[in-house]
């Protein structure tokens, strides 16, 4: 069976490097080798297409982390302080990234912004900054705590009956954290799956696709040692084996 194909939205920055060169692709290494670590082929989608010409040769999404989605996005007036990262041309993308996904029943992981990205893409809204909108909010950039990127900060609990709880075998998850923002209103049909202690919305999914899952934080930094987070990965790639055998069957025949 053909190892399945995950694309992989990369984050974009106008800032200038070596030989001024701009407009650069930035990926944190540790989705590429996640992905591959379960079995998948990884690969980087430049936001050069339109993303059902990407789908035609993928088996699988992920949708990364990175900088804030613009407000306007989701119906915010105004550009809160902290917020940081917005790039037009990679919301204009993943956004409609995710209408092709859901509309093809592409398997989805989104981390993150990613899962902020699914969440306003389905019309839902986002807290701009954590602090201000939640009474007694963890803190949930833990490099201001001091605690190592690859060691969990704050628990979750999950829901039992919910596909994140199969996959992970449990009903209660150490996670890590580096967000300040969150989503507010879950748009349908995404539901809500796991909550921090301080009642921020932590994972969701969307029941009857094939597979659609979103956690806010940050599984690539800890699948190496924490075999929960690893079972995300791998539950991505078995989902999209059957999308990788179909393809493989049509480019036979052909």
């Amino acid at each position: 069976m053909p190892a399945p194909v995950i694309g992989i939205t990369p984050d974009i920055t106008r800032e200038s490097a070596a030989h001024g060169l701009t407009n650069r692709l930035l990926l944190n290494l540790d989705y590429a080798e996640a992905i591959a670590h379960a079995g998948g082929i990884p690969v980087v989608l430049p936001p050069v297409l339109e993303p059902a010409r990407f789908l035609e040769s993928l088996d699988g999404i992920l949708l990364t982390g990175g900088g804030d989605i613009a407000p306007h996005r989701y119906g915010a007036p105004t550009i809160h302080p902290a917020t940081y990262g917005i790039s037009d041309v990679r919301d204009e993308f993943e956004i409609a990234l995710v209408h092709a996904a859901l509309n093809a029943d592409v398997p989805l992981l989104a981390i993150c912004r990613g899962m902020q990205v699914l969440n306003v893409a389905l019309g839902g809204t986002l807290i701009q900054h954590i602090p201000d909108e939640i009474d007694s909010a963890l803190n949930h950039r833990q490099q201001e705590l001091g605690i190592p990127s690859g060691e969990p900060a704050h628990p979750v609990t999950i829901r039992p009956d919910s596909l994140l709880a199969r996959i992970v075998g449990t009903t209660h998850l150490m996670v890590n954290s580096y967000h300040h923002q969150a989503v507010a209103e879950l748009a349908p049909p995404l539901l809500l799956t796991a909550t921090a202690p301080d009642g921020v919305i932590e994972a969701a999914e969307i029941p009857g696709a094939t597979f659609v899952l979103a956690v806010q934080w940050h599984p690539e930094r800890l699948f190496q040692h924490y075999p929960a987070h690893h079972a995300l990965f791998a539950a991505l790639i078995e989902a999209a084996q059957s999308r990788a055998a179909r393809r493989a069957t049509v480019v036979e025949k052909k």
